[in-house]
């Protein structure tokens, strides 16, 4: 199993952009998303390359939108993943646990 500090930073904050982005999660939605934190635009091979690995390590689902375009999706694991890191972050600033499904 895959976990949170096993991914380098882009691939945490990839899986970050697909939780936040708003409607359809496609590459250029998430480099828009990226392109905003980052200094420096996103380079699209790293952007595809990396979404390809966090496929494969069944983090994210790909699917297609049109014939052209993909959306992507967290997985179980992929919001467990995400979910055990806001709880870590939420414990270390002494903030109220998160609850399972955005429940509060």
């Amino acid at each position: 199993m895959t976990t949170y500090h096993d991914l380098t930073g882009f691939q945490r904050d990839l899986l970050e952009a697909i939780a936040a982005v708003d409607g359809d999660p496609y590459g250029l939605a998430l480099k828009d998303y990226l392109d905003e934190r980052y200094a420096d635009p996103i380079n699209h091979s790293r952007l595809y390359q990396n979404l390809d690995q966090l496929v494969d390590q069944n983090l994210i689902n790909r699917d297609e939108l049109d014939a052209r375009t993909n959306v992507y999706t967290l997985t179980d694991a992929g919001q467990d993943t995400l979910y055990r890191q806001a709880e870590t972050l939420a414990g270390l600033c002494e903030l109220p646990r998160p609850v399972a499904g955005g429940a509060q």
